[in-house]
């Protein structure tokens, strides 16, 4: 292994000149202040930071951090310094390693001139680093090393950021970046809380992994004493950011007892709760309108789920636990994804879709749902709440075609069925092509008439979509496909964010929602991943489409029947069989909305509603 190399992390921002250095060291430990928030993540990101030219003291604050933020941030050493004067002291570095940054004094039942320092490695001690106290009076002694779960190699590099955060508390970050890939969800940055003063120094610590592509993570660090015994709490905070959306914040909380740590259990249901009330996302809230459009209710909710995702061990997918491996726990938070959905299913009926509302009670299913009992009560009573702004239409004849339609695979594939602008139905067969009345009337070979489609969901430049995948190591529902040489393409990440656990843990019970394509055109893919709508609508969709030949109306299976939907208007065709749902396949529907046709059984149906309604 070679020598480390740390460097200072992006001081760019750091306060850098000398007037500012003596208020940053001043500021107070009091329980209002602000907290400490260690260096962002950001995903992607494997460039180590340059370490800084040292010509005077300079103020460990972290990149974009504000004086105001911060209780007291730790100076930076000479480069290389083996000695160092700090706190009008001469300090003398141990064996085989160098100063890096210092903290003077401050904590409580300390002394103005103790100093706690980070070392880093060298040569003679590859180590990444150790964290030492050198009091005022008295032999120098370690406090902690750094652990052992951080990448090491000749390829990484480990930045550091020292803070002072409560009263008795300081927090240690420590972040490798390596040039070399690491496994997905590997931790490569350690956060750590001390009281450096105590024989037992360690309060909690935490390791992290890099944050999912597009996304971004940050931790907040606050350290006092909640419960008048004059140890320092902890309050870890992750904020959580996607692009073009509001950050999302949720907290746990650990009271520090001489009998060791205890769990606030209010948290992090408390922050669940606050976010679901999406205030985020409702810009009327000051004024007269207090409902959010629904796109970005839509928005704030995937990104709360996102949030879940990264935060919580119930995720299957967490990307934080405590320093032992120990995943955090967020207990039920049913209650608070119930009012998500709730307030996601008010602001589609709102819009006057109710189609999409269906969709969002269909994807609370694909998130925590507590006690089943309870939360069957809740879906029941939302699913009323929806079905009673769809406009019904009773499927009054189901007419079976003697054609068989051609058989087709599992995978993704448009409809071996298809309507012809003059209302005829076209079917597939292996035989050829064969052309219906939709009353069953006639059939007869029309490959003469019609060419036959090829059923495979392709681009313009050759590329066809293979597959969908619920992926463990980033947060959205992905496409996969080939490119026209039959090349793997790299997966194409889609709006709606997969479910969690979903089958991200052995035994959770998720069943992949089914496919139906649109089309594969210019505006990129667009498909329903159950009744949830994916991707633009094309104006001229391909032969054997869920999409009416004119573009105009969208026919996909639920299993409350079949939802035909338009730019203004949701219809639901229910049958007299309420199995029936749950077997259709391959649907199609004609230009008026009068037909659609269905595959069953491996048969073709036309399925024909009350035309009085709708």
């Amino acid at each position: 292994m070679g020598k480390p190399e740390v460097s200072a992390a992006a001081y760019g921002k750091a306060i850098g000149v000398l007037a500012l250095v003596a208020p940053l060291i001043g500021v107070g430990c009091d329980s209002d202040r602000k907290p400490y928030t260690p260096f962002p993540t950001a995903s992607g990101s494997t460039t180590p930071l340059p370490a800084p030219s040292v010509t005077a003291p300079r103020v460990d604050a972290g990149p974009a951090r504000e004086a105001a933020s911060i209780s007291r941030g730790a100076l930076f050493a000479p480069s290389d310094a083996r000695s160092w004067r700090i706190a009008e002291r001469q300090l003398t570095a141990p064996d085989g390693l160098a100063f890096r940054l210092g903290l003077a004094g401050g904590l409580a039942g300390g002394k103005d001139n103790d100093v706690l320092a980070w070392l880093t490695g060298t040569l003679e001690k590859p180590v990444i680093g150790e964290l030492w106290l050198f009091p005022e009076a008295g032999t120098p002694r370690l406090v902690s090393g750094a652990p052992s779960f951080l990448p090491t190699g000749p390829t990484c590099s480990h930045d550091a950021h020292l803070d002072q955060t409560g009263p008795n508390s300081v927090s240690l970050d420590i972040r490798a970046t390596c040039a070399a890939p690491l496994l997905p969800r590997t931790p490569d940055r350690s956060v750590a809380v001390f009281a450096p003063l105590r024989d037992n120094p360690k309060i909690v610590g935490f390791r992290l992994a890099a944050p999912a592509p597009s996304e971004t993570v940050r931790m907040e660090i606050v350290s006092r004493d909640r419960d008048a015994d004059g140890r320092d709490d902890v309050e870890m905070t992750l904020v959580f950011a996607a692009p073009r959306a509001a950050e999302q914040r949720a907290s746990f909380v650990w009271l520090d007892r001489p009998a060791g740590l205890s769990r606030d259990t209010g948290e992090p249901l408390a922050s669940f709760v606050r976010l679901a009330a999406l205030d985020g996302s409702r810009p009327g809230k000051s004024g007269a309108d207090t409902t959010a459009p629904a796109p970005a209710v839509a928005v704030a909710v995937a990104n709360v789920r996102r949030l879940y995702s990264t935060l919580c061990a119930e995720s299957g997918v967490a990307r934080i636990s405590l320093d032992n491996g120990t995943e955090l726990a967020c207990g039920d938070l049913s209650s608070a994804f119930q009012a998500l959905t709730s307030t996601w299913i008010s602001a589609e009926l709102s819009d006057k879709h109710p189609e999409r509302a269906f969709a969002a009670l269909e994807q609370h299913g694909w998130f925590p749902s507590g006690a089943k009992a309870d939360d069957d009560r809740y879906l029941q009573k939302q699913l009323a709440l929806v079905m009673s702004k769809l406009i019904k239409r009773r499927v009054i004849k189901l007419v079976q075609l003697k054609a068989t339609p051609k058989q087709l695979g599992a995978g993704p594939h448009l409809s071996p069925l298809s309507f012809h602008a003059d209302g005829s139905l076209l079917l597939l067969t292996q035989d050829g092509l064969v052309r219906a009345a939709p009353d069953g009337r006639f059939e007869y070979d029309a490959h003469a008439e019609v060419d036959a489609w090829n059923t495979t969901i392709a681009s313009s430049q050759g590329e066809q979509l293979r597959g969908v995948a619920f992926p463990c190591d980033r947060s959205e529902v992905s496409w996969l496909a080939t490119d026209a040489a039959g090349n793997v393409l790299p997966p194409i990440p889609t709006p709606l964010v997969a479910p969690r656990p979903g089958v991200c843990r052995a035994g959770a019970g998720f069943v992949p929602p089914r496919i139906t394509p649109i089309a594969w055109a210019a505006e990129g893919i667009s498909a329903f991943v159950g009744s949830s709508l994916v991707g633009t609508l094309p104006a001229h969709p391909p032969m054997g489409s869920a999409l009416s030949p004119n573009g105009r109306f969208a026919a996909v299976a639920t299993e409350q029947g079949l939802m035909v939907s338009s730019s203004d208007k949701a219809t639901l065709w229910v049958f007299d069989d309420p199995t029936l749902p749950a077997q259709l396949g391959d649907c199609v529907v004609s230009n008026n909305a009068q037909a659609a046709a269905c595959v069953v059984g491996g048969r073709a149906y036309v399925i024909l509603p009350d035309p009085k309604t709708g």
